[in-house]
């Protein structure tokens, strides 16, 4: 049975990540069908601690795992890590006294308690024990009055911590931070941010003149090698890169000649890349430089998969490079003006209709959760959602290796 996973970062105030939440779909399409929000959960939490590695998929943080009245009833949250997860109760469950007293058991066992799409002005069982119970309000930012937003949090303040959902904007993300909410979630960190963009130029210029090194047809690995002397920090991480066990062998690499030959030109390539991507790393984007280095690796793996395995490099830079516009706030073609880069990736950030477009343009549909296109996309390229799914898990276990 195909496996359709995705997840959403939650940050703080601080765009510290807290965690993500896990979303599970039983098929390709973008909604639960029929009857099935148990089994979608029940399938979620097997998927994810049993097969894929909850920790790989939460990075070591939060894990929100939504729960219907029934499994609430059931206490089926009872049998996973308090540590790990957040229990998340749907906005349909009722609060009532069976639900109120699972709940409350969970709190005492040291459960964090999340009530999802808070509703005001409930109708249905009086919904103040959960209030209570909770240690996260979630509420759709943008959908709810203001006032009555503003009213809760501060008869809350300091007791509980609120979280702003669908937040998409910084302008959105702005006000729910001035308005006391603590935690956040929505497609904002991927907007531009509302800043002085870096400069270009300052672009590290060791790494521009190896990448340009590197786009020859027969690159020089001496000047390649002296270039990286130059620079400390640069020479410490190609030495740790080429010693670590995908590349090591059984003789350690000092030299960094040694070095720049073991890895060769492809791998060369997209580790100078994402060591330029890093460059500009802050608390701001991090969870962004993060999400385009998973694209990288996971359009260089769909290459592989396809009759496009001679160009996964391309793949790979076009993934990585896919929101440089978004993490220097310049345009697009200016920054790729100044890149050493393929025709075929320049093409592909600019939008334009290729191959490498295309798969890009696959893996950001699977972003934003719309399965069915991306399922349908995947086909095109005879690709199952399966298959991709494993890509996706690989591609994870690998992000590991970029840090540092």
């Amino acid at each position: 049975m195909d496996i359709y996973v995705a997840r959403q970062p939650i940050f703080n105030k601080h765009m510290r990540l807290y965690g993500y939440e896990l979303l599970y779909r039983r098929s390709s399409n973008n909604f639960y069908e029929g009857e099935d929000h148990n089994a979608a959960t029940a399938d979620l939490v097997h998927n994810a601690f049993l097969v894929m590695g909850f920790q790989k998929l939460t990075d070591g943080t939060k894990g929100f795992i939504n729960f219907t009245q029934d499994l609430l009833e059931s206490e089926m949250p009872r049998i996973l890590p308090k540590d790990g997860v957040v229990i998340e109760i749907l906005e349909h469950v009722s609060a009532d006294e069976t639900v109120v007293s699972a709940c409350r058991k969970l709190k005492s066992d040291g459960y964090t308690l999340a009530l999802d799409d808070f509703i005001f002005d409930r109708q249905d069982h009086d919904y103040t024990p959960l209030i209570e119970l909770a240690d996260i309000v979630k509420i759709e930012f943008p959908l709810t009055d203001k006032h009555k937003q503003r009213k809760l949090l501060d008869q809350y303040k300091g007791k509980k911590l609120f979280l702003a959902e669908r937040v998409e904007t910084r302008e959105e993300f702005m006000e729910a931070v001035q308005m006391g909410y603590d935690l956040f979630q929505g497609y904002f960190f991927c907007k531009p941010l509302m800043m002085k963009s870096r400069e270009i130029g300052t672009l590290n210029v060791h790494l521009l003149r190896i990448m340009e090194e590197l786009q020859k047809e027969n690159p020089d690995f001496f000047l390649i090698s002296e270039t990286i002397q130059r620079d400390l920090g640069l020479s410490f991480k190609l030495l740790k890169i080429a010693n670590s066990i995908y590349f090591g062998g059984r003789q350690t690499i000092k030299c960094l000649r040694s070095a720049v030959l073991r890895l060769g030109i492809l791998e060369m390539k997209r580790w100078i890349s994402i060591m330029l991507l890093r460059e500009f790393e802050n608390p701001e984007n991090s969870e962004l430089i993060k999400l385009c280095l998973l694209r990288g690796k996971l359009l260089a793996l769909i290459a592989l998969e396809t009759s496009e395995a001679d160009n996964a490099t391309d793949f790979f830079l076009a993934g990585i490079l896919s929101s440089i516009d978004v993490i220097l706030t310049e345009d697009m073609e200016k920054i790729l003006y100044s890149l050493p880069l393929s025709d075929n990736v320049k093409d592909a950030l600019l939008g334009r209709d290729n191959t490498v477009r295309y798969c890009l343009d696959c893996v950001l549909k699977y972003e934003r959760f719309e399965f069915e296109e991306t399922s349908e996309a995947l086909a095109a390229m005879n690709i199952s959602m399966e298959r991709f799914m494993d890509l996706y898990w690989e591609s994870l276990a690998w992000l590991k290796t970029t840090n540092g």
